[in-house]
């Protein structure tokens, strides 16, 4: 029987601050405690995707699909790992041909299916027809970003995507594993992949519970006095930070010693604050830009309400303030379990600007005793799902 000595994980790319980055680079560092060999390979990396992380990582600077499958063969054939980790499903095309013939079987996260990202048409393939309408129905986030029908499309990006979508099929139905962090995340994947899938879900560092902060953010952004909701994001559409400007403005008319702090950079930064200008929010809603992870903690200590908007089933941030014991604002597409629900420190809105301007205040204005226990979802546990079901797949190897 074969033991999980070597893995590498993969990633297509490492180069802005992420929750599946994160995840990644926690990964790491869990099969290296637990005596594995760790090489992390991506196509491309900036520090700012590292975090502060130190990772034995190789980068494969190649172009075009074709040199980059050559280029992780090789690679992979060097190392030759008891697995290979693949963090996305559209990576494991890449792995699908680069282990043909090694021997080196793959595991997959799936953090969300096609129907996930508004920009991936391959969910409009015709391999995908007899699920699109029953899925994209399932989520508002979905009906809300993925039009009904294909954007215009000329034949031969038809052709690369009718293809596309077969060979990622193919792909994920050959990973020997494939963890999902929700329910209904494995149900699509099921529908579309015809596939079972592992839920399991992490986000957490222990010592968040016994946080205590290091800086003065309300005083350090001039903010003394005043109530405090905050929301760290990547700037981009799918997080409906619009949405939360526009809803705190209703709330700025009720509430007069308000401030709003966005944390985060990314496309719709620009946008973002020309909103807030045209709201006249000039002086109640800052910027800070990327937060570093060393001030993030102290980030959350300091507001009263922390809202996550975002087209998302799960997501690291809200559950890193709610184990600060911070209140929290979230959209009725998370994911949310009756153990923390019990705990009356989540606020669940639908994606309106009405509602959620009506959920941070009934937040602000109710008074919470009962702690939230979040115990179940440190790294520790999440990963050591993970690993066992790893080492399942390597002691099942001739």
């Amino acid at each position: 029987m074969r033991e999980l000595k070597k893995v590498v994980l993969f990633a297509h790319q490492l180069v802005a601050p992420g929750g599946g980055e994160r995840l990644l680079l926690e990964e790491a560092k869990y099969f290296e405690k637990k005596g594995v060999e760790v090489k992390v390979l991506a196509f491309d990396a900036k520090k700012a995707g590292l975090y502060d992380y130190e990772v034995n990582l190789d980068v494969i600077g190649e172009k075009g699909i074709i040199p980059r499958i050559v280029s992780l063969r090789k690679k992979l054939k060097e190392i030759h790992p008891d697995l290979l980790i693949m963090h996305s499903s559209g990576d494991c095309i890449y792995a699908y041909f680069a282990t043909k013939f090694t021997g080196i079987p793959y595991v997959a996260f799936i953090h969300g299916t096609l129907f996930w990202f508004h920009d991936d048409l391959m969910k409009y393939a015709f391999i995908h027809k007899r699920v699109f309408d029953e899925i994209r129905e399932s989520v508002t986030g979905h009906k809300e970003f993925v039009p009904p029908k294909l954007p215009k499309c000329g034949p031969l990006k038809r052709v690369k995507l009718e293809v596309g979508a077969i060979l990622e099929y193919l792909a994920v139905r050959d990973a020997k594993k494939i963890f999902v962090v929700s329910n209904h995340n494995k149900w699509e994947v099921g529908k579309i992949y015809n596939k079972d899938a592992i839920v399991a879900r992490g986000a957490l560092d222990p010592k968040i519970f016994r946080y205590k902060p290091k800086k003065n953010i309300k005083k350090e952004l001039g903010l003394e006095g005043k109530t405090i909701v905050l929301n760290v994001n990547r700037l981009d559409p799918r997080k409906r930070v619009d949405l939360l400007i526009k809803a705190f403005k209703l709330l700025s008319e009720k509430i007069r010693k308000i401030a709003l702090i966005i944390g985060g950079i990314g496309s719709e930064e620009k946008n973002l604050k020309n909103l807030a200008e045209k709201l006249n929010l000039r002086d109640k809603v800052k910027f800070v830009g990327f937060i570093e992870e060393e001030d993030l903690w102290d980030y959350y200590s300091a507001c009263d309400v922390f809202v996550h908007p975002n087209w998302a089933d799960f997501a690291i941030a809200p559950y890193e303030a709610l184990a600060l014991q911070k209140k929290v604002v979230w959209s009725t597409e998370m994911e949310t379990d009756e153990s923390i629900m019990k705990s009356g420190r989540i606020f669940v809105a639908d994606p309106t600007v009405g509602d959620f301007a009506k959920a941070i205040e009934r937040a602000l204005t109710t008074e919470i005793r009962g702690r939230a226990d979040l115990s179940d979802y440190v790294w520790e546990r999440y990963f050591g799902k993970i690993y066992h079901a790893c080492e399942d797949v390597v002691s099942q190897l001739k």
